[in-house]
C-alpha cells in the first residue's frame, strides 16, 4: 500500500476574530494575530498579521501578513488562508457560530474534559459526559452560557459514550464502570435530576462505544473486554454476546452501525431471531480494534463476516456511511483510511496531517466530506474525491480550541458539532 498523502495544516490564533472586530469597531487603531502553516517537508511558516482600519471605508480592514502568507475576507466572518510559495493552497477558516461554554466546567484554569458527547437527532439539545461519571444535558437554543436542562451521575467513573435515541428524548450512556444506563432526556425549564430508568450490566471492562438499533428497542455496546453485546432495552437483559478479533476477544475502541446496503461484505447464514430482537436483520456493525484491524459483524447471523488486514497502528475511530458505500477509519498514528464497502481489502485513499491520534470521524451528508478531530486540537474537514486529480484536500480548518484535544464530533445536517478537553462544545453552521 502506498504511503498516506500528507495534508497541510493551517492554524490561526483562536481570538483572531476578536482582534479584527476591535479594529473594525475603532476600539484600537491596529492590532496583530498569528497564522501558522505546516506542509512537510517544507519549513513551517509563522506569520504575524497586522490588522488596520481603512482610511476611507471605516467598515473595512486591511491585512498585512508576513512570511509569504495570504489572507482573504470572503464575508460573514469567513476567511481564506494560503501560502502559495510553500505549497499551502487556499483553505477556509471556520469559526464556531455558537461556543457553548458552561462556566462551571470550562474554567480556563481548571477545565473539565468532555469524555462523551452527542447531539439529539432533531438538534434541540446536546449531552456531555465527564471523568466523574456525570452526564449533563443542555438546550441548544441557549447560547452562552448554556442553560443546563438536566444533570445526573449515572456512572461511578468516567462516562465514555453518549447516544440519543431517535426520539431525541431518551439517552443511552456508557461508562468505565462497565455499565450502560437508559436516561430520560426531556427538555425542562430548569435543571432537574437525571436518574437511570434502566441499568444494563454484563461487561467486564470499560465500555468504549454504543449504538442504537433502529427506533431503540435494542442497543449495542462494545468494550475493552473484547465483546460486543446486543441488549433488550425494555427488560434490560442481554440478548447476544459476540467476541471481537476472530473470537480472540480483542479490545474494541469504536463502532459504527448501519444497514448492509450495497456492501460486498460476505454474508453468513442468518440465525433464528430471538423474540426480543427488533429490526436487526439487515444490520452491519463495523468495529475498530486495538490490533490495527477493523471487523464487520452481521447482526442477523450473529457472526463476524469480515476482518481486515492489520494496518500500521491501533485503530481509534470508525464511521460508516451506508448510503454512499463508504467506511473511514482513524488510527493512533494520525492516519485516516477511506474504503469503498464494495471492495474493503484496499483503501480508496489514505491521508495524515501528523502523528497526533485521530479522536473521532464523521461523514457529511454529501459523502464527500469527512470531519476529523484529533488529539492535537486541530480538527478539520477533508474533501475526499477518490480517482480525481486531487483525491483529498483540506476543505476547512475548524478554529476554536487552543491546543486542547478535540475528541468528539457530530454532524447534524450541514452543521458540525465538536467537544474538546477545554470543556467547550462548539457548533459550526453550514460547514460544507
Amino acid at each position: 500500500m502506498s504511503a498516506p498523502t500528507k495534508l497541510p495544516v493551517v492554524t490561526v490564533q483562536p481570538t483572531f476574530l476578536q482582534v479584527i472586530r476591535e479594529v473594525r469597531d475603532g476600539i484600537v487603531p491596529s492590532d496583530t494575530f498569528w497564522i501558522s502553516c505546516y506542509n512537510h517537508p517544507a519549513p513551517s511558516i509563522h506569520s504575524k498579521v497586522r490588522v488596520t482600519l481603512d482610511d476611507v471605508n471605516r467598515d473595512a480592514v486591511h491585512f498585512e501578513p508576513s512570511a509569504g502568507v495570504e489572507i482573504k475576507d470572503i464575508g460573514r466572518d469567513e476567511y481564506v488562508v494560503s501560502a502559495p510559495k510553500f505549497g499551502v493552497p487556499e483553505t477556509r477558516i471556520r469559526t464556531p457560530t455558537f461556543p457553548y461554554a458552561d462556566p462551571t466546567r470550562s474554567d480556563l484554569q481548571h477545565p473539565h474534559r468532555i469524555t462523551a458527547f452527542d447531539v439529539a437527532p432533531d438538534g434541540s439539545q446536546f449531552a456531555t459526559g465527564f471523568l466523574d461519571g456525570s452526564v449533563h444535558i443542555y438546550s441548544a437554543a441557549q447560547k452562552t452560557p448554556p442553560a443546563e436542562t438536566a444533570f445526573g451521575k449515572p456512572h461511578k467513573s468516567t462516562t465514555n459514550s453518549l447516544r440519543f435515541f431517535p426520539s431525541s428524548r431518551v439517552l443511552l450512556s456508557a461508562g468505565a464502570d462497565f455499565t450502560l444506563c437508559i436516561l430520560p432526556a426531556e427538555l425542562a425549564p430548569a435543571s432537574s435530576a437525571l436518574s437511570p430508568v434502566r441499568t444494563l450490566m454484563g461487561h467486564r471492562r470499560a465500555i468504549t462505544s454504543t449504538a442504537i438499533v433502529s427506533r431503540g428497542r435494542n442497543v449495542i455496546s462494545s468494550s475493552l473486554d473484547g465483546t460486543i453485546r446486543l441488549w433488550d432495552v425494555p427488560s434490560g437483559e442481554k440478548i447476544h454476546v459476540l467476541s471481537a478479533g476472530a473470537d480472540h476477544f480483542v479490545p474494541v475502541t469504536s463502532t459504527s452501525l448501519g444497514p448492509r446496503a450495497g456492501t460486498a461484505v460476505p454474508t453468513a447464514a442468518p440465525q433464528d431471531p430471538d423474540p426480543r430482537e427488533v429490526e436487526t436483520s439487515d444490520s452491519l456493525l463495523f468495529c475498530a480494534l486495538q490490533t490495527k484491524s477493523f471487523e464487520a459483524f452481521d447482526l442477523s447471523a450473529r457472526a463476524s463476516v469480515y476482518l481486515s488486514p492489520p494496518g500500521t497502528a491501533p485503530l481509534t475511530s470508525i464511521t460508516y456511511a451506508p448510503e454512499h458505500n463508504l467506511l473511514a477509519t482513524g488510527s493512533s498514528a494520525g492516519i485516516v483510511d477511506l474504503y469503498d464497502t464494495r471492495a474493503l481489502d484496499t483503501p480508496l485513499l489514505s491521508f495524515t496531517r501528523g502523528e497526533a491520534g485521530i479522536a473521532d470521524l464523521a461523514f457529511g451528508e454529501d459523502g464527500k466530506t469527512l470531519v476529523v478531530t484529533t488529539d492535537d486540537g486541530l480538527p478539520f474537514v477533508a474533501r475526499c474525491s477518490p480517482g480525481e486529480l486531487e483525491p483529498v484536500k483540506v476543505e476547512a480548518e475548524l478554529i476554536g480550541a487552543d491546543c486542547d484535544p478535540v475528541r468528539h464530533v457530530r454532524v447534524v445536517g450541514r452543521d458540525v458539532w465538536s467537544a474538546a478537553d477545554d470543556g467547550v462544545v462548539r457548533k459550526y453552521t453550514a460547514v460544507y
